[in-house]
């Protein structure tokens, strides 16, 4: 059985995993819309045919879903970076240009 020499979620191993699940998103997506064009076609050739209809709402349901679970990755993934920052020690670098610096009118 492996076991890890680092933290099951240390950010590297997240990071790899997202990429792994974006990666497969994108794999569902192109699926889920070749499906949709497949049954696009059916219901053009015959526009009465309701099963094709529902199937190719289905597909657009598909990739919508995979897209959606991309932005949910994203957004965690930009939490956690957030989380990093707020808990890393700040380093000593003083010309350092921040938001609150601008609004004071002044480089930090």
């Amino acid at each position: 059985m492996y076991t890890p020499k680092t933290s099951y979620f240390s950010s590297t191993r997240v990071q790899k995993l997202a990429k792994e699940v974006i990666l497969d998103c994108r794999k569902d997506r192109d699926r889920a819309l070749d499906a949709f064009q497949y049954f696009k076609s059916m219901v053009e050739s015959n526009p009465e045919d309701h099963k094709a209809k529902t199937e190719m709402n289905k597909a657009l349901q598909l990739s919508q879903d995979s897209n959606d679970k991309v932005v949910r990755i994203l957004d965690m993934m930009l939490k956690m970076t957030q989380t990093e920052m707020k808990t890393a020690p700040q380093k000593g670098n003083t010309d350092e240009l921040t938001f609150a610096s601008l609004r004071n009118g002044k480089k930090k």
